[in-house]
C-alpha cells in the first residue's frame, strides 16, 4: 500500500512526538489556569503575565518584521497569555544567531560577491536605464553582478524543458550541482535524472545534490540522502526536520537550481516531482515554467549553491572560485553565446534582514510604464505590494495577475481569493487559470524587464525561505515570456468584482480569520 511506502513510520513517529509536545503545552496552561483561580497569588500571576505580554508586544512592534506579520503575532500574544509568548519565541523570533552571522561573513557574502564588468554597466545604462536602480539594489544587497554573454531560453512548461535538461546533464564532464525543494525519489522525473547522475559518478563527475527535508517529507524516505551518498552522489537534506518546536523549522530551502560545469543552468518554479511535467494529474493541468541560462551569469548561481553547501554541510572546505568560473569550461560548448540582453541571478535568505525578493518585485512594479504581468500560485501579499499594484493601476498601467483556478491547498486558495477585492475595485485584472494549477513565479513589465524564479507572492517566500530569482533585462526571451502570458490569459477566466462579492458573501468570516493568520501559512 502507498501508505506504508519507505519513510512512513519515521514520519509517523515525528508526528506523534509533535502531538505529545502540543498536549503537554495544553496540560501546562490548564494547570496554570486552575492554580490561579484558587491561589492568593492569582493577582500577582495575572499582573506578571500582563507585563510580559506588554513587553513582548513592544518587542514585536519594534522588530524588523513586516507589519502584517507583527500584527498577527501581537494578536496571538495578547489573546493567549504566556502561550502566545512561547509560540512567538518558538516560531517567529527571527533574530540572527551568532552561527548565522558567522556563516554570512565567512561564506555567503564573500562567495556571492560577483561584481559586474564596468563595460556591462555602461551598456545597461545606455540600453535600459530604468533597470539600473534594480541592478544596483541587487548588487548592494547580495553582491551579485549583472552579466552579458548569457543566453536565456524560456520554456512555458516544464514538460518542454525536461528533455533539454536531461540532455544537458548527459553532457556534463566536470560537475553537476542540484538544489531543489521537493525530491520525489521514485517518480519518473527523478528516476530519469538519477540514472544520469549515477552514470556521471562513474565517469568521475562531481555530483552534489541538496533537497529540502520538509519539502520532501511525503515523497522521499527519511535518510534517503544516505542512500544517495552510498551511490557516490554527494547528497544532503537541508535543515533536517526534527520533532521539536523550533523557529528554524520555518526556514526551508525553496530554491530550484541545476548547474552544469559552471556554464549552463536551469531554474524556475519546478521541483523534481511528476506533476511538474504533467506525468501525473493532481490538480488539473500543471502550469509551471523554466529558463535555461548559458554563459557568464551562471557564475552567480554556482556561488549561491556553494555558499549554501559550505554553510550547511562542508563547513571547513576551501573554495577555489576559478574552478567554477563559466570561462573554465565554456569552450567545451562552443564558447560564450553571442546574444543581447542582461541577466542578473540573485538569492534571498531569511536571516540577513534584506527581503531581496520583495524589494525586487516592488521596484519592478514601481518602474512599470505600460503593463505589469504577474503569474503566481499564491497571492498572500502585504499592504506594501498591494498598494504598489493599486497605485500602478490608478496611474493607467495595465496590471494583470494570473492565479490558479484549481487549488493545491484549499485554505491557501481561499486566502488568495480574499486578496482580490481591493485589487479588482481599483482596476487590476485577475485571471484564474481554468485548466488547473499555476505554479510559475513570474513578473514581467513593459517588454523590458522580468523576473523568473522560485519566489511566490506570499509571506513564506518573501520572508522565511531560501529563494532564488533571475532578473532579465532587454533580452529577446522577454517576448517569449510575454507570449506565454498572452496564451495563458486566453486559457483563463477573468474575474469581475461581482464574482468576488459572491465569493465574499459565502466566505467572509473564513476570509477574515485567514487574513489574521496569513503570515503563518
Amino acid at each position: 500500500m502507498k501508505l506504508f511506502r519507505p519513510g512512513f513510520f519515521q514520519k509517523a513517529f515525528i508526528a506523534i512526538l509533535l502531538l505529545i509536545q502540543f498536549l503537554l503545552w495544553i496540560a501546562f496552561f490548564v494547570f496554570v489556569a486552575i492554580y490561579t483561580v484558587f491561589s492568593p497569588w492569582a493577582v500577582l500571576i495575572i499582573a506578571s503575565l500582563f507585563v510580559l505580554n506588554v513587553i513582548t508586544g513592544l518587542y514585536i512592534f519594534n522588530s524588523s518584521s513586516p507589519d502584517a506579520y507583527k500584527l498577527s503575532w501581537m494578536i496571538a500574544v495578547f489573546a493567549l497569555p504566556l502561550a502566545g509568548i512561547i509560540m512567538y519565541l518558538a516560531f517567529a523570533n527571527k533574530q540572527v544567531r551568532r552561527k548565522q552571522r558567522k556563516a554570512l561573513d565567512k561564506w555567503i557574502r564573500p562567495l556571492e560577491d560577483v561584481p559586474s564588468d564596468p563595460k556591462t554597466l555602461e551598456a545597461l545604462n545606455y540600453v535600459e536605464p530604468n533597470a539600473v536602480p534594480i541592478q544596483k539594489f541587487i548588487a548592494t544587497a547580495k553582491g551579485g553582478g549583472i552579466f552579458e554573454r548569457t543566453s536565456v531560453t524560456y520554456f512555458p512548461l516544464v514538460d518542454e524543458a525536461f528533455p533539454h535538461l536531461l540532455e544537458d546533464l548527459k553532457k556534463a564532464r566536470h560537475y553537476i550541482f542540484i538544489e531543489v525543494f521537493i525530491l520525489e525519489y521514485d517518480g519518473y522525473f527523478f528516476t530519469n535524472v538519477h540514472d544520469i547522475l549515477l552514470q556521471k559518478v562513474k565517469e568521475g563527475v562531481d555530483v552534489r545534490l541538496i533537497y529540502d527535508d520538509m519539502g520532501s517529507l511525503k515523497v522521499a524516505p527519511s535518510g534517503y540522502d544516505k542512500n544517495l551518498r552510498k551511490e557516490g552522489i554527494k547528497a544532503y537534506r537541508f535543515n533536517r526536520f526534527r520533532p521539536v518546536i523550533d523557529v528554524r523549522q520555518n526556514n526551508r530551502d525553496h530554491r530550484k537550481m541545476v548547474i552544469i560545469d559552471g556554464h549552463t543552468a536551469y531554474t524556475g518554479g519546478f521541483n523534481f516531482a511528476d506533476e511538474y511535467i504533467n506525468k501525473i494529474t493532481r490538480f488539473g493541468h500543471w502550469k509551471d515554467n523554466a529558463i535555461r541560462l548559458c554563459g557568464e551569469a551562471v557564475f552567480s548561481m554556482s556561488m549561491m549553491f556553494l555558499d549554501n553547501w559550505h554553510t550547511s554541510f562542508e563547513k571547513d572546505s576551501i573554495i577555489d572560485r576559478d574552478l567554477y568560473s563559466p570561462s573554465k569550461y565554456i569552450d567545451e560548448v562552443g564558447g560564450f553565446p553571442l546574444t543581447s540582453g542582461f541577466v542578473q541571478p540573485f538569492g534571498d535568505i531569511p536571516f540577513d534582514s534584506q527581503a531581496v525578493g520583495q524589494r525586487v518585485y516592488l521596484q519592478l512594479i514601481q518602474r512599470a510604464r505600460r503593463y505589469i504581468y504577474i503569474m503566481t500560485p499564491y497571492l498572500i501579499i502585504d499592504k506594501e505590494i498591494e498598494n504598489a499594484l493599486i497605485a500602478a493601476s490608478k496611474s493607467g498601467i495595465d496590471v494583470r495577475l494570473i492565479t490558479p483556478h484549481i487549488p493545491d491547498k484549499k485554505t491557501v486558495f481561499q486566502l488568495t481569493r480574499s486578496h482580490y477585492g481591493k485589487l479588482l475595485l481599483n482596476g487590476c485584472k485577475i485571471y484564474e487559470y481554468t485548466p488547473g494549477f499555476v505554479h510559475a513565479k513570474t513578473c514581467l513589465i513593459d517588454d523590458t524587464m522580468g523576473v523568473i524564479g522560485t519566489i511566490n507572492f506570499d509571506y513564506r517566500s518573501l520572508y522565511l525561505h531560501l529563494e532564488n530569482g533571475t532578473l532579465i533585462v532587454a533580452s529577446p526571451s522577454l517576448l517569449d515570456i510575454k507570449k506565454d502570458f498572452e496564451d495563458t490569459f486566453a486559457k483563463s477566466h477573468e474575474l469581475n468584482y461581482a464574482e468576488y462579492n459572491a465569493f465574499h458573501e459565502k466566505r467572509w468570516l473564513q476570509w477574515a480569520l485567514l487574513r489574521i493568520i496569513a503570515p503563518f501559512l
